[in-house]
């Protein structure tokens, strides 16, 4: 899994799926806190994301699913979904 190089690029992966979450395209087992995890990211007054908000949960979900958007098999759900 590639990690990010920058802020702008780690702040992106977290919004991405954030949205992931909030639009419904992103699910969890029963009993997992994962999606409690990336909702509760705090942002900053510059509207920044705080990365002490940030736990290890929500980095990895956030690196998976940009993972799996750049894969052929992401374009492919994201296509099928009209995105």
């Amino acid at each position: 899994m590639q990690t990010p190089s920058t802020r702008a690029e780690f702040e992106e992966r977290m919004n991405f799926a954030r949205e992931q979450v909030r639009n419904g395209m992103m699910h969890f087992a029963k009993g997992l806190r994962g999606p409690d995890r990336l909702l509760n990211v705090r942002y900053l007054p510059n509207r920044r994301i705080d990365l002490l908000s940030i736990d290890e949960m929500a980095r990895l979900n956030a690196n998976m699913s940009n993972q799996m958007r750049n894969s052929d098999f992401g374009k492919m759900l994201l296509d099928d979904k009209g995105q």
